[in-house]
């Protein structure tokens, strides 16, 4: 059960993460878009899209992973209380 718990939790915070970094992506890709339509100068680049992520994509990964977490366990816990009572 130990080990359930611990892949779920590793599941929930690495999907997070990797929302959260296909979202970085995406706004840097608008946001190279933008500036092409402007100044005909496209500057995409996946150096940015990862410095972006480890300066504060991650944490948010993170955190999201740990409040899904909590969240389905505490809907666990209370499902559980419903069915013994």
């Amino acid at each position: 059960m130990l080990k359930n718990n611990f892949f779920l939790f590793f599941k929930f915070v690495f999907l997070c993460m990797l929302l959260f970094f296909v979202f970085d992506a995406i706004s840097v890709l608008l946001a190279s878009l933008i500036v092409y339509f402007k100044a005909d100068f496209f500057q995409f680049n996946w150096k940015d899209i990862f410095i972006s992520f480890f300066r504060a994509g991650y944490v948010g990964g993170v955190i999201a992973g740990i409040g899904l977490y909590i969240k389905v366990k505490l809907q666990e816990r209370k499902k559980r209380d419903m069915c013994v009572k």
